[in-house]
């Protein structure tokens, strides 16, 4: 990960997760998460828990459509 662009999710697991992303799907992450966070007003943790869910999914989509 990234550590001088983002901060570290603030859930242990998330972080390991998100450890193992290349830049792109990091990036994807993060987004999200802000997304998550500001526009759904989720706390935090919960809107990187929706965001490793939807990284997920978008990680699928893309690997199914090779």
């Amino acid at each position: 990960m990234n550590a001088a662009k983002y901060p570290p999710p603030l859930d242990p697991a998330v972080a390991r997760w998100a450890d193992e992303l290349n830049d792109a799907d990091l990036e994807w992450f993060n987004e999200r998460a802000g997304i998550f966070e500001f526009d759904a007003g989720l706390s935090r943790a919960e809107a990187e828990q929706q965001a490793r869910e939807a990284t997920v999914l978008m990680q699928l989509r893309r690997n199914a459509a090779i």
